[in-house]
Parts: structure tokens; sequence; C-alpha cells
């Protein structure tokens, strides 16, 4: 459905639905080709009961089709959250400690609300 990212990456790995925000979309796929590697996503949308089975965050982007988990590390992380903040993603997660393959960036595109401070960068 979009250029470089397959539905079987996006879709909630609990209910296998899909429901991805198309402007956060065109935000990654500018990332993706201007990176130029691939990106692994690791958790896009995230439906209700899935997000509370693995512990996310009540009010989620991922719920919202406005996020995603992708692994990285390094280099390769740091060039990822370069190209978010220039593409104007509000929210940046960095976790970049333990084995490399657990290691990632969240990316997402929620509106400031009062539980919704914006633009926000934390590390997890």
């Amino acid at each position: 459905m979009w250029k470089f990212f397959s539905d079987n990456e996006l879709k909630c790995k609990g209910t296998n639905e899909i429901h991805m925000d198309e402007e956060f979309m065109e935000k990654l796929v500018a990332i993706r080709d201007k990176l130029n590697l691939p990106m692994t996503i690791t958790s896009g949308y995230r439906s209700k009961e899935h997000n509370k089975s693995i512990g996310g965050a009540k009010n989620s982007p991922h719920l919202h089709g406005k996020a995603v988990d992708i692994a990285c590390y390094g280099e390769k992380a740091y060039k990822i959250v370069q190209l978010a903040l220039a593409e104007g993603f509000t929210g940046i997660g960095v976790k970049q400690k333990g084995a490399h393959g657990a290691r990632f960036i969240h990316l997402d595109t929620m509106e400031v609300g009062p539980l919704v401070p914006r633009p926000w960068i934390w590390s997890y």
C-alpha cells in the first residue's frame, strides 16, 4: 500500500488490522527515501486490546496509526532521528541500550494535548 513498507509489518500483531494515518505514512516514506537504507518496522498500528496486552501507553499514538517503532542502532539510528526532526515528527523515543536486536527508534506525529506535550524526545 505504501512505498517501502508492507501491510504485514504495519498491521496490529494481535488482530492483523491496519489503520495507518496517511499523513504519518507520507512522512515515514519520505524518511525511508532519504535514508536510502531498509527500515525494519517492529510495531505499527495497534488495537486497543493488543496495546493493553503488551503494556503500551494508554493513549499511545500506535492506536491512531500515527506511530512506528524501527529496529536500528548506532549511525542508522542517529540518521533516522535527524531525518525525523527535519520531517516534522512530534514524538521521538530512543531505546539504544541493551542487545543490538532490542534497540529501536519510536516515531510519531501526535498532536499537542493535555496529556501529550509536543514536540518531545524521550528515552526508554
